[in-house]
């Protein structure tokens, strides 16, 4: 992510910058609240012997079959 950040900054007009920056702002913000989900996920696995909350689908099986292809 840090040379893609840095990729966008070199190539972004002087014009752009400011919307640069707000799109990594929120790129940014949204990834520090995917790792605190994470988190959450870990730490309700830990509690339940490895089950996921119901509102979660395993896809496990799907990923794999996916890179077998």
């Amino acid at each position: 992510m840090r040379m893609e950040f840095l990729r966008q900054l070199n190539t972004t007009p002087l014009s752009g910058l400011a919307a640069l920056g707000e799109k990594w702002v929120k790129v940014i913000t949204d990834l520090q609240g995917a790792v605190e989900c994470g988190r959450a996920l870990h730490v309700y696995q830990q509690q339940h012997g490895g089950q996921l909350p119901a509102e979660y689908a395993d896809v496990t099986e799907l990923i794999v079959e996916s890179r077998a292809a």
